[in-house]
């Protein structure tokens, strides 16, 4: 791989390693602690894991999405460059793990860029390049590599070995397959789901070979016959299409074979990788199984709309295909607006398609407890007390001159 000038390195690592204006607000705290298990997380995939770049990429597309409120509402109480009310999963891991939440990595250089970066862009797949979001999950991988290159000189080969790879994508594979109508739920579990697999596992080996990568975390999708959405568009007038519940059996079907054939790939990976180098750790996470662990037992949990949108418009599930979040449209003459609930707390989906920061805190409590995570001691060092909810952080803004990959 080919590395930067000497002078050039030097003024990267002033940046990797200096103050900037732009910080979060809550650096100073984070720099009294010590940092757990990994000096960096990098994240790869969809929207639960974007921390901006889909903003950068596509500013005017997203402008009615997570650009305006009530995006952001309950933690940063702005909108935050993320597709729900507060923080996503990823951040909830970086602050676990006393880390600064991740920047993005088309906004530039920032000052906890040493801390990682997400690469994730929301919209995107897994399995092919959509041609409104192409950035799949290998060009993803591509930009990691790049990254190292570009910083390999103010940053040892060792902060990429020992650091957190984060992949979690898969949801909008399914979901533009079944809504495009040129596909069965039949067709999608015989050609899309096996490549959804097969690139997750693709990528895992190409950051092994190339980054020398040792440590992933490997989400896996949640029940797609869940969200508001899916049960909006896919609403069946027969009772024994729906479980137990209230969630489309068929729709689900496709999140369980991606979860059973994404884990058997990622056992096969975690004892072949594991025979060359012990240190290898790939973590498998059932993310089906957290979610449905809420949907079984909301009021248990802490929740009380496990199948509603907090912020939409139309019944039954507050979820109308037309109306995002936080816009409003003239509709047979009447007006239709989309508002957030009072509680955003008490519900799974923040907009129909995305999860809640209440969910979002549950599903990293889940993952840190060792709770439906295989291996189940993957995060044994971890004893970092939880963040402080109480300081908002602001996110930080792309530097001037700041350049797209």
């Amino acid at each position: 791989m080919a590395r930067g000038g000497g002078a050039a390195a030097a003024l990267l690592a002033l940046l990797l390693l200096g103050s900037h204006p732009c910080a979060y607000a809550q650096e100073d705290h984070d720099r009294d602690r010590a940092y757990k298990c990994f000096p960096a997380i990098f994240s790869l995939g969809d929207d639960w894991a974007d921390t901006g770049n889909a903003r950068t990429l596509y500013p005017t597309d997203l402008e009615a999405q997570e650009e305006v409120s009530p995006y952001g509402m309950t933690f940063f109480k702005s909108p935050a460059h993320r597709l729900s009310d507060g923080r996503l999963m990823i951040d909830f891991l970086a602050q676990a793990f006393g880390m600064p939440l991740l920047s993005s990595y088309t906004t530039g250089v920032v000052s906890n860029l040493r801390h990682g970066i997400s690469f994730a862009v929301a919209g995107s797949t897994a399995s092919f390049s959509d041609l409104k979001v192409p950035y799949p999950l290998l060009i993803q991988v591509q930009w990691v590599d790049k990254f190292q290159s570009d910083v390999l000189d103010a940053l040892a080969t060792a902060y990429f070995r020992t650091a957190l790879y984060v992949i979690s994508t898969g949801q909008n594979d399914y979901r533009y397959a079944l809504q495009s109508g040129a596909m069965s739920v039949a067709d999608v579990e015989f050609t899309v789901v096996p490549q959804v697999v097969e690139n997750i596992t693709a990528s895992i080996a190409l950051l092994a070979e190339n980054l020398q990568a040792r440590k992933f975390l490997v989400i896996s999708v949640p029940p797609v016959g869940c969200t508001p959405e899916m049960l909006t568009l896919f609403a069946s007038t027969d009772p024994l299409d729906y479980d137990d519940n209230g969630c489309l059996r068929k729709l689900n079907r496709l999140s369980e074979l991606h979860n059973e054939l994404l884990a058997a790939a990622v056992d096969r990976m975690r004892v072949l990788l594991s025979l060359q180098d012990p240190s290898y750790n790939i973590t498998f996470v059932d993310m089906y199984s957290i979610m449905t662990e809420v949907l079984y037992d909301p009021p248990k949990r802490g929740f009380s709309e496990p199948l509603l949108a907090c912020c939409g418009a139309k019944e039954p599930y507050n979820f109308h295909e037309k109306v995002m979040c936080g816009r409003r449209m003239l509709i047979q003459n009447s007006t239709v607006l989309a508002s957030a609930c009072s509680n955003p707390r008490e519900y799974i989906s923040w907009d129909g398609i995305h999860t809640t920061e209440a969910f979002n805190r549950y599903a990293v409590n889940s993952i840190l407890e060792g709770r439906y995570v295989l291996p189940g001691d993957a995060f044994r060092c971890y004893s970092a007390e939880e963040t402080d909810d109480s300081t908002p952080v602001t996110p930080s803004s792309p530097p001037p001159g700041a350049g797209n990959p």
